[in-house]
């Protein structure tokens, strides 16, 4: 009898199922329900795009003919309104009933909006999340002689450095926090951040959050708790994502997103989760944990195809996210202290040449790293994370790229 295959969301854990799935079943019915109207795209590119550095073709990982070519049905513009988990079937805001033997929930989530007051009355307003959001952010940032970018994480970080690097806009990066990353990186790690920004003319403005807005003369006004006043054309910000939970929040076991076990099995039957959605338990760090990043995404499609095809495989993996950090390099590796709290930590840095590391320990196993600068040993600090074997030699040794050949 043919298996029937249901997955809820387009990006790379829901497309990397689909696939693989196909791989393994030539005849298996692969249904795709895509709330977006593109065929799958690579996030990580969308950086590269704000700054420039990539065409809007090349973001493109397939086109919808790719897909129909190896059987993959997907229903673009459309999102589950309820999944009913007891009869398999999924309700879409088009009148469909898709009936299931396995399902993969992949949804993501969206950017959370604005918190700050009168934040609703400035109409340039974009948080960073989709192609779509890109498109309009450089549309209106290259219009606008100045972009107000808020919040103190990635997402803040990625718009900062894009914008100012088009070279169009003067940019003021305001976050509530003393620096960039606060719960990950320490004074040392956040000031060297600055100064790379402040090289390429980003303005930061930290431990401040904006209390008000105005408008004047055309042009929004932010006044901050600290008596800051920013002139912007343009909003851009990133203060998390709300998890898109709600065609499941009858069914299945839920924190923030979807609870998972070391499988990516949901509390009901033949339902997994993958991606940002899943707070899975994680075997590095021996404790759920959910994680944002791309590869991550990817390699939880891979492991939730082979379960959802009968399979009884663990996920572990290590995740990974690099980027250009205003004109050096980021790499972060593994578990950080803002989803792991109490890690022992190791680190070395240098104004001068402009690096940072700092690696992260639990139970005296390297679980995690950060660094700003050329990311020397990045591969084999990997390699000793995913062996998970305990460190027995001085930790700050590893702090040396030249130590690493015989780790």
């Amino acid at each position: 009898m043919t298996r029937r295959y249901v997955i809820l969301g387009n990006g790379i854990a829901g497309q990397t199922c689909a696939e693989d799935l196909r791989k393994a079943d030539a005849d298996a019915s692969i249904v795709i329900v895509a709330a977006e109207r593109h065929p799958l795209y690579n996030r990580v590119a969308l950086p590269r795009y704000l700054r420039g550095q990539v065409r809007r073709e090349k973001v493109f990982m397939r086109t919808a003919e790719q897909s129909a070519a190896q059987n993959i049905e997907i229903h673009f513009e459309t999102w589950a309104t309820e999944v009913n988990v007891r009869d398999k079937v999924v309700h879409t805001n088009r009148g469909q009933e898709l009936e299931y033997d396995a399902i993969l929930v992949a949804t993501g989530g969206r950017p959370k909006p604005p918190p700050w007051q009168g934040s609703a009355e400035v109409s340039a307003c974009i948080g960073f999340q989709t192609l779509d959001d890109t498109d309009a952010i450089i549309e209106k940032a290259d219009a606008s002689q100045r972009v107000l970018v808020m919040g103190g994480s990635f997402i803040g970080y990625e718009l900062a450095e894009g914008v100012s690097f088009r070279h169009k806009a003067q940019v003021t990066w305001i976050m509530r926090g003393p620096w960039f990353l606060r719960y990950v990186l320490d004074e040392e790690g956040g000031r060297l951040c600055h100064q790379l920004g402040e090289e390429q003319g980003v303005r930061f403005i930290t431990s401040d959050e904006v209390q008000k807005f105005s408008r004047s003369n055309g042009r929004y006004i932010a006044e901050t708790v600290n008596g800051e006043k920013v002139d912007f054309d343009l909003l851009t910000y990133g203060v998390g994502l709300d998890y898109y939970t709600e065609p499941v929040r009858d069914g299945l076991e839920l924190n923030k997103g979807i609870v998972t076990d070391s499988k990516l099995r949901t509390s009901a039957p033949d339902a997994y989760a993958a991606g940002d959605i899943a707070v899975f338990y994680d075997l590095m760090v021996e404790r759920h944990n959910q994680m944002g990043t791309w590869d991550n995404a990817e390699a939880h499609g891979r492991v939730a195809a082979r379960n959802m095809a009968g399979a009884d495989e663990d996920f572990f993996d290590v995740p990974t996210y690099t980027t250009t950090m205003f004109g050096s390099t980021l790499a972060v590796m593994g578990v950080t202290p803002d989803v792991q709290p109490g890690l022992e930590s190791v680190r070395t840095f240098s104004f001068e040449e402009k690096f940072y590391r700092k690696l992260f320990f639990k139970d005296d196993r390297l679980v995690g790293a950060i660094m700003i600068g050329p990311p020397k040993g990045r591969k084999k600090l990997i390699e000793i994370m995913r062996s998970r074997q305990k460190i027995e030699r001085p930790k700050q040794e590893l702090l040396d790229p030249t130590n690493l050949k015989d780790a």
